[in-house]
């Protein structure tokens, strides 16, 4: 976490005003603490150090630290960055000294990195090796539009954690390997639920780290409304080998296990729609007339059902979405009532 003491701030120019109040937001939106900074100048130091650098002090994981703003019109080398900070480190009591810069070249910082030099560019990177600490933006991140509807992987990430009552902070590597996406999906989805003002997208070292911001019934009421049906069309089929079909029971067939519901006399099953070209060559599916007691009904889906659930049945919410708008006024009564089962917390 982040903190520092709080004291009179007296700035000795606009630019040293301008830079602590960006790193202080860099800190903050970060990780997701307070950050104060606060001007002090070590005492002792040899004239041309206060002459090229501003003194700010604040604390890194509550550890306190000093922090060396180059001034622009400092052209130091990585050598003599070095020695000053070394200078420093002589005449302060604090073992944290980290030089901070407007803006910095790759060699530069490359420079920096081979020393082992704790620097900050507030809004690209933290590097601080006495606290193995380190976060870099390679490139700025492109502002995301809020949507109307958000996209299958956004929606995933709800809905498993309405599902699980998650209350973690996972990060977007973990996200994607557990719901089978890429890593570049999962990153966009947390740009969307950031924009929609569902979630946080935070750093955390070098992962990114998703928090929502309610849980329970609040946040399905603050999502529900860019949530749209996962189905994307319905198939009926004949299928050969059903006992090794992986199809999660979906539609009228699954509102019947969940509610009061009578059970069609068609089944209907889900698959996930990228699944589907594999799976009628490895299950040898035959396309069959709609409404022929002969068949099943499959619903492709934008996302893998499998992903939320491990019966047989798809997921509640899932469920839900796919069937609130049908135009019988039964089948629609039945998928409100799965909202009233659920544990919200």
């Amino acid at each position: 976490m982040l903190s520092s003491r709080s004291m009179l701030r007296i700035w000795s120019g606009a630019w040293e005003k301008r830079l602590a109040e960006k790193a202080e937001a860099y800190l903050r939106e970060s990780f997701g603490a307070t950050a104060h900074i606060s001007p002090e100048v070590p005492a002792g130091l040899p004239f041309f150090i206060p002459d090229q650098y501003a003194f700010w002090r604040a604390e890194i994981f509550e550890r306190p630290c000093l922090l060396m703003a180059l001034r622009s019109a400092s052209k130091a080398t990585a050598d003599e960055l070095g020695r000053h900070v070394q200078v420093v480190k002589d005449r302060s009591t604090t073992p944290i000294v980290v030089l901070v810069f407007d803006t910095l070249s790759p060699s530069r910082r490359q420079g920096l990195l081979k020393r082992r030099l704790a620097f900050m560019v507030p809004g690209a990177q933290l590097y601080v090796p006495e606290a193995l600490l380190e976060f870099r933006e390679r490139a700025p991140r492109a502002p995301m539009h809020e949507v109307e509807k958000f996209s299958p992987t956004s929606q995933l990430v709800i809905l498993g954690a309405l599902l699980r009552q998650e209350s973690d902070a996972p990060s977007a590597t973990a996200l994607a390997s557990r719901y089978g996406v890429a890593t570049m999906s999962m990153s966009r989805a947390f740009d969307e639920l950031q924009a929609a003002g569902v979630a946080e997208a935070l750093r955390l070292g070098k992962q990114r780290v998703l928090k929502f911001l309610s849980q329970g019934r609040e946040l399905w009421e603050a999502a529900a409304p860019r949530l749209q049906s996962p189905v994307r069309k319905v198939r009926t089929v004949g299928i050969p080998y059903p006992e090794n079909f992986p199809g999660r029971v979906a539609g009228e067939s699954a509102l019947a296990s969940y509610t009061l519901l009578a059970r069609p006399r068609v089944q209907r099953l889900a698959v996930a729609s990228a699944n589907w070209n594999q799976l009628v060559r490895d299950h040898g599916l035959i396309a069959r007339e709609p409404g022929d007691p002969a068949g099943d009904e499959i619903e492709t889906w934008s996302y893998d059902p499998a992903a939320l659930t491990t019966d047989l049945v798809v997921d509640r919410l899932s469920l839900h979405l796919s069937t609130r708008d049908h135009p019988d006024e039964r089948v629609a009564q039945a998928a409100e009532q799965l909202l009233e089962t659920m544990p919200w917390s």
